[in-house]
């Protein structure tokens, strides 16, 4: 089996013992007691078992190493999901786990088939394109959200006036907290993802699908004020995104390498 297999049977394996073979019971457990947690325990032995199945069934490496290689990552996933059990239930702690989980597979495995020279080296291959990319990438979330923010201030004023002379709160309860902020990144991660994937279409379908879910909201709430101040966030939104888009593909697609 060729060497780039045993990483992606090493991810398939991780995938199985974090997410369909650990019970919730387990993770709730562990979340308790911690290190004191007997789930924790057999959520490492299922790991153990399924990381020396792929080295001894899937590689040529013998039983000596195999172990070793498998102590690491038993070792490293106790670690990891032990510190996860303090850290706050959140997407970003959820996200930095699995990372580091994913990032000692790799270096075992770059290890083990001794790659690690050639990803030690993979930041020389880094070009303007890649951080073009990083770049609109960045643009789109947090200095967007200011941008629209700062679009949108005369207007939200006026309408957190009026929800106060009508006595509701001006935070406008009926919604989930800081939904409509996730809502906006996601959007517009998806529309710079069509961009740079020449998918124009998708965004098309994309602002039709939101003026469909929204049009319930609009036609029952504060009327035409409402309406006009959600389309002017939503263009505002789609807008700068377009242009931040159209500029990172044109950097990213068409200007001639190494330059």
């Amino acid at each position: 089996m060729s060497e780039i297999s045993i990483l992606v049977a090493l991810v398939l394996a991780h995938i199985l013992g974090d997410f369909y073979l650990q019970p919730s019971k387990w993770v709730t457990e562990r979340n308790i007691n911690h290190h004191k947690s007997s789930a924790l325990y057999k959520h490492i032995l299922v790991h153990g078992v399924l990381s020396l199945g792929v080295f001894t069934l899937l590689s040529h490496y013998g039983w000596v190493s195999s172990l070793i290689y498998c102590a690491v990552i038993i070792v490293s996933h106790f670690t990891i999901d032990m510190i996860k059990s303090y850290a706050p239930k959140t997407t970003l702690s959820f996200l930095i786990d699995q990372g580091a989980h994913i990032l000692i597979l790799v270096l075992i495995w770059s290890f083990a088939t001794a790659k690690l020279d050639d990803i030690a080296t993979l930041y020389k291959n880094i070009t303007y394109k890649h951080l073009a990319l990083v770049i609109g990438y960045l643009i789109i979330l947090k200095p967007t959200s200011i941008v629209i923010t700062m679009v949108l201030a005369p207007w939200t004023k006026e309408l957190n006036d009026k929800a106060s002379q009508m006595a509701q709160p001006a935070s406008n309860k009926s919604s989930l907290e800081s939904a409509g902020k996730m809502i906006g990144y996601l959007e517009r991660l998806l529309i710079l993802t069509f961009i740079v994937l020449n998918q124009f279409a998708a965004i098309g379908f994309l602002l039709a699908t939101k003026s469909v879910f929204r049009f319930g909201d609009l036609t029952n709430s504060q009327g035409k004020k409402l309406t006009e101040y959600v389309m002017l966030g939503t263009l505002t939104s789609f807008t700068i995104t377009i242009f931040v888009g159209l500029a990172t593909s044109a950097i990213v697609t068409h200007l001639p390498i190494g330059k």
